[in-house]
């Protein structure tokens, strides 16, 4: 049962990305050279011998109780047409909870090591199952005279790496009680150390069993923990024609494919893997808040059968995009107008279409003026009513001072996206009133 390996296999993993890690850091090649173990702390040479050390201790392993189908209710969740079939076990899900030390036997190795260490952990909280992947086909490929590297020859690393999937590693603050509690335990000398997480690692149980009594059981319910945009993105606003990436658990199906809002139409992702999922955003959506939720559909046996599997309702929000403003129709100030205001209209083009049910707002914010001595002004108006769905807004604004503006739209309350300037300055977009 190549599952019992996935402990093991984080903790390759994490030891993997350490050690590469080091090949090409220039702070870390400045201790020497430098070995990374996963040994019990009790077993590192210290004293006159001690070496310069990454140590990996997996020290705790805890139940994880923060997924949904690891539960009561997912031992009944089965298409069973065996009365006399006993249900499967749910899988195991644990977090696994790391002590990472550095040794060094001059003046800050250590210091030097455990800050690499966390660096490198802190900047790669996330580990991909492509990871994982990577990690396992090294191991039983190239390092088949180690335990771990045995373990895995035989298996199917694909598998295995895909039942695993995405990995998350967090740090784990713990104060000198908690601290010294540990090594008390581990009845060894003290050094510099700090404690991680891994979450969340399953194990699943053996089916075989099960698929020889003649029925099987429903896969775990897809499980949507995060939805973004790249970082690419403008502040990871998400706007029509973004990637939208969903982040979670099983996420890939035989048939994957993604519900949008009330939109009946089901979408397909151009990228679908185990922790990850990704698909352009379509212009059908409104702006504002928008539920999403994966669906999987099982690849049938038989003609009737028609097996859909639905993740949770996550949520995002869909931001308007301005692609044009025009100013209209700007009266000149009355006689005896000393402040110098204007009134007109103010042309919004922007994607996606609003409908006439949707509440909007135009927003200008002044970033410059004629009167340098005056405060930088900020003026809201209400978007006026529409009879149908519509891609161009002409808004009313009135007493509003010469100057030029930043424009924002909002469309049930989500804020069209402005754009920076290499300077880092926001530049669009803009409208100048004269």
């Amino acid at each position: 049962m190549s599952n019992a390996l996935s402990i093991a296999t984080v903790t390759a993993v994490i030891k993997n990305l350490l050690e590469n890690g080091l090949v090409g850091d220039a702070i870390a090649a400045s201790v020497g050279d430098v070995l990374v173990t996963a040994l019990p702390p009790d077993r590192i040479q210290v004293g006159s011998d001690e070496r310069a050390q990454i140590n990996l201790f997996l020290y705790q392993v805890t139940q994880n109780r923060n997924v949904d189908w690891v539960s009561h209710e997912c031992r009944t969740r089965y298409q069973n047409t065996n009365s006399n079939a006993r249900p499967t076990h749910p899988p195991l899900a644990l977090d696994l909870h790391y002590l990472l030390t550095a040794y060094g036997a001059k003046d800050f190795q250590a210091e030097i090591l455990l800050g690499y260490a966390m660096q490198m952990l802190h900047v790669s909280p996330i580990i991909s199952s492509e990871v994982v992947k990577n990690t396992l086909v090294n191991a039983s490929q190239t390092s088949t005279s180690s335990v771990f590297g045995q373990a895995v020859a035989g298996i199917s690393v694909s598998n295995l790496a895909e039942q695993i999937g995405q990995i998350k590693i967090s740090s784990e603050f713990l104060n000198m009680e908690e601290t010294s509690k540990i090594w008390s335990a581990l009845q060894t000398h003290y050094r510099p150390s700090a404690t991680y997480q891994a979450s969340m690692v399953l194990i699943e149980s053996d089916s075989t069993d099960e698929k020889s009594e003649g029925f099987e059981a429903i896969p775990p319910e897809p499980n949507i923990e995060q939805v973004t945009a790249p970082f690419s993105e403008s502040e990871q606003k998400i706007v029509v024609s973004s990637t939208l990436i969903l982040r979670g658990r099983q996420l890939q199906g035989d048939i994957t494919k993604v519900r949008l809002g009330n939109i009946d139409k089901l979408f397909v992702p151009f990228d679908i893997q185990s922790g990850q999922v990704s698909l352009l955003v379509p212009p059908d959506l409104q702006a504002g808040v928008q539920s999403i939720q994966l669906v999987h559909q099982k690849i049938a046996r038989t003609e009737d059968a028609n097996n859909l599997v639905e993740s949770n309702v996550a949520a995002f929000v869909l931001h308007p995009k301005i692609n044009a403003v025009e100013t209209r129709y700007i009266a000149s100030p009355q006689q005896g107008d000393e402040e110098n205001l204007r009134s007109g209209e103010i042309t919004i083009k922007l994607t996606p279409r609003v409908s006439p049910e949707q509440r909007g707002i135009l927003h200008l914010n002044e970033i410059s003026n004629e009167n340098k001595t005056k405060n930088l002004k900020a003026y809201s108006f209400p978007v006026p009513p529409r009879a149908q769905n519509t891609d161009t807004l002409v808004i009313p604004i009135k007493d509003v001072n010469c100057g030029t503006y930043l424009v924002r739209v909002s469309i049930d309350g989500a804020k069209s996206v402005l754009t920076k300037n290499k300077a880092g300055e926001y530049d669009s977009s803009q409208v100048t009133i004269s």
